[in-house]
């Protein structure tokens, strides 16, 4: 009976296993920094979780209202763990720099991204929220129904 006992103790100690469950909690600053008008990108408070958005003259235009595009090709998100914080230059580099090390990259598979442009005395603002942002790498399946980016500014 002992036996037994330990053999099913034994069992149920390593049949629960919940495995690498590693979700991001997609908490960052509320400031949206770019490279040029087209690589936008958010970071979390130590610069080392990335929320990069890469458009193009397209979605950032002084066209006033909302534009709804999908995510494609064309119009990229990507979430990046990196092992130590980015530097402000990061993503203006036209040679990725080999550090800080990027440790997990994830491209989001599908989604929406809603643009509202709105006209100031002296430019443009774009607010800007996701919606059923998809990110789909191996076995990792990771939805997010509504994220608000957050607001760009173009000074003229």
């Amino acid at each position: 009976m002992k036996k037994l006992i330990t053999f099913f103790l034994a069992l149920s100690l390593f049949s629960c296993n919940d495995g690498d469950f590693d979700v991001p909690v997609f908490e960052f600053t509320d400031t949206v920094n770019s490279c040029g008008e087209y690589i936008l990108y958010v970071a979390n408070s130590d610069d080392t979780e990335v929320l990069v958005l890469s458009l193009n003259t397209t979605h950032i235009n002084n066209e006033l209202g909302e534009a709804t595009y999908s995510i494609s090709s064309a119009l990229e998100v990507t979430y990046r763990i990196f092992e130590d914080g980015i530097g402000t230059d990061y993503f203006c580099q036209s040679i990725p720099p080999t550090a800080p090390i990027v440790l997990k990259e994830l491209s989001a598979e599908s989604g929406t991204i809603n643009i509202t442009t709105t006209e100031t005395s002296n430019g443009y603002t774009y607010t800007i929220t996701i919606s059923d942002l998809l990110f789909n790498n191996n076995d990792e399946r990771i939805l997010f129904e509504t994220l608000d980016f957050g607001i760009f500014t173009i000074t003229l």
